[in-house]
């Protein structure tokens, strides 16, 4: 399964969850490889850095992207993209190509205004493929009981895209993961942090997890 992360505005938790993903899916006993296609490189770099066994490219250029993906998926069960926070050939290959496109985003005028631009190509790409890839807009950085962010849910979900019922807080275990992931932590602030990952992927990928590998312990 090739899973994107896009978004065309930056700085929407897009390369945490996508770094996390991975990390969450490997721990899971399955073979995954990320493809970092953002210039910034956090994705990949994170992931070298919390689990080398995780198979790791770059790819920055449409040519390039599929070419990885052609490869990566020969042999690996999960393929994680993190796309460009921003317009660009390899943003749109990635959403081209994409089984699940994931939209993070905040509860911030600017993040919805900012929405329609990133939902484009997503929107172009149903029209070409009769409706693929399967998307989802998911709340990211949100505050705890917010009101805010149980309207723009409802108003989320008259665009007619699937919105996640799991949410991700704004926590500070997610900035201090950079290095790992809060579902391997063992800290309080870590574990409440894992909640949130764990009901968001389980949520996205529960019909695709139905045999649990254990190859990676």
């Amino acid at each position: 399964m090739f899973i994107t992360f896009t978004n065309t505005k930056g700085g929407v938790s897009k390369s945490t969850l996508a770094a996390h993903l991975a990390i969450w899916l490997f721990d899971l006993g399955y073979r995954v490889a990320i493809l970092d296609a953002d210039v910034q490189g956090t994705s990949s770099e994170w992931v070298r850095n919390a689990e080398p066994e995780i198979t790791v490219r770059v790819a920055t250029d449409s040519d390039a992207v599929q070419e990885a993906r052609h490869e990566l998926m020969a042999n690996h069960d999960f393929v994680i993209a993190d796309g460009p926070g921003k317009e660009s050939t390899a943003a749109d290959a990635v959403v081209f190509l994409a089984d699940l496109a994931v939209v993070p985003l905040e509860a911030t005028k600017p993040s919805v205004r900012a929405l329609k631009e990133a939902l484009k190509t997503i929107r172009l790409a149903h029209g070409v493929r009769g409706g693929k890839p399967e998307t989802v807009l998911v709340l990211s950085k949100v505050r705890k009981k917010s009101r805010r962010t149980a309207k723009l849910k409802e108003q989320l979900r008259t665009s007619g895209f699937r919105v996640a019922e799991a949410e991700v807080r704004f926590l500070d275990a997610f900035a201090d993961a950079c290095d790992s992931a809060v579902t391997r932590g063992t800290t309080p602030m870590s574990r409440e942090a894992a909640e949130d990952v764990n009901a968001l992927f389980s949520e996205l990928l529960a019909e695709r997890l139905t045999r649990r590998r254990v190859g990676n312990e």
